[in-house]
């Protein structure tokens, strides 16, 4: 049976090692430690499943859907799935198809009638009668089309630019050279024997993607910290940060629309770093609910004229 190791799948596959164990824990994918070896591997039927819920989460049905879908024996949850997103999509493109009609006649009505003032749009509304007609030509949907479409419908909330201080970090990197496997249980937990718990949304501690994919939990400790952990210590040397939010499962994509959003950006450009995320939901709401909510922080630098 061929084997394919974890790198791979992420550079094939575009999902990060995080996600991959994130679905291995909601029981959807599996994967194997062969003997002598450091990293996980992933069977053909694995790899399978996986393009199953890539495609799924493409068409953005949520996590707790796919698991369903999948422990049923029949057809009738993935149906079921669908139809319940083709309701949620019937009333976003109703509100989103009246939102562009009401800001197309407003356009119209200010061009055609000269208003300067913004008393008049009370009377604007009013008026305006104008009937959207566009029409789009169909196209052949690859998946590349797929992810492009699922992106621009995940969308970006709320936005900061944060500045963050330099600090003194513990790492679960372990003084052999080795990365603590961080499975979503252990996190909370990792440093509490040394007095160390992460505080989720205050800036203390975060996890960073590292060459390979893998991803290192880092904790704020005071600076004249006797380190006598089996764990390395390293600075955080800090600075500005593009910020927004996700859940667990839309985490990757929003990566790559944060990284757009900065490409585009008049004032900011992407800094040189180390991409992160942070723990915002506490975590007895996250275990609670099954929900895990990170804000994902990308470094950048005030752009130059």
């Amino acid at each position: 049976m061929e084997l394919v190791r974890i790198n791979e799948v992420v550079e094939t596959f575009g999902v990060s090692s995080r996600t991959l164990r994130y679905y291995e824990e909601k029981g959807l994918l599996w994967s194997q430690h062969p003997e002598n070896k450091a990293q996980r591997y992933y069977d053909t039927t694995a790899l399978e499943r996986l393009k199953q819920i890539i495609v799924l989460r493409k068409l953005q049905i949520p996590i707790k859907d796919i698991v369903i879908i999948f422990e049923s024996e029949s057809m009738s949850a993935l149906i079921q799935s669908f139809v319940d997103k083709l309701d949620a999509l019937d009333v976003e493109i109703t509100a989103l198809s009246e939102l562009r009609r009401l800001v197309d006649d407003f356009l119209h009505k200010m061009l055609i009638s000269g208003i300067k003032k913004i008393s008049a749009i009370t009377l604007l509304y009013e008026e305006t009668e104008k009937r959207l007609t566009t029409t789009e030509a169909k196209e052949s949907i690859t998946f590349e089309r797929l992810s492009e479409i699922s992106r621009k419908a995940l969308k970006l909330h709320d936005i900061r630019i944060i500045r963050l201080p330099s600090m003194r970090m513990l790492t679960s990197r372990l003084k052999t050279g080795q990365i603590e496997n961080l499975d979503l249980d252990k996190m909370q937990n990792l440093f509490a024997g040394y007095g160390f718990k992460p505080n989720p949304g205050f800036h203390n501690c975060f996890y960073y993607k590292i060459s390979n994919d893998e991803w290192v939990m880092m904790i704020a400790v005071s600076s004249d910290y006797e380190n006598q952990t089996q764990y390395v210590d390293e600075p955080f040397q800090g600075g500005l940060y593009a910020v927004t939010s996700a859940f667990m499962e839309d985490m990757d994509d929003t990566f790559i629309l944060l990284r757009d959003w900065i490409d585009r950006s008049d004032d900011f450009m992407l800094e040189v770093g180390a991409e992160m995320i942070e723990e915002i939901l506490p975590w007895d709401i996250a275990v609670n609910f099954n929900r895990y909510q990170q804000d994902v922080c990308i470094p950048i630098k005030i752009r130059e004229d």
